[in-house]
């Protein structure tokens, strides 16, 4: 069960930062420079930005108890930079049976 705290939250870390990655594309950045309104990408880029660096602690904490190959840790890496990443790597990781499924 102690194993599995580390990919847990690496999994709920992984949805926030692909939401918050989502909303500063589709909302905040439209915003800045549809609507010439700069301010909307100031709040929205910390948090993200926050929540990125959380992703590369828990992911590396997640690789580390889980024993990831390097290949499936990089692929996370990359997840976080592609917009829906984060989601289609929480959906593989789930299905692989590497946490039990809610």
């Amino acid at each position: 069960m102690k194993a599995h705290l580390p990919l847990r939250s690496f999994l709920v870390i992984a949805r926030a930062e692909g939401i918050s990655f989502l909303f500063l594309l589709g909302v905040a950045m439209p915003l800045k420079y549809a609507a010439d309104m700069p301010g909307a990408t100031a709040w929205t880029g910390w948090v993200h930005g926050q929540l990125f660096l959380l992703y590369l602690i828990a992911m590396g904490s997640a690789a580390r108890t889980q024993s990831w190959t390097w290949l499936r840790t990089a692929a996370a890496f990359v997840a976080a930079v592609v917009p829906f990443g984060t989601f289609v790597l929480e959906r593989r990781l789930r299905r692989d049976a590497t946490v039990a499924p809610r």
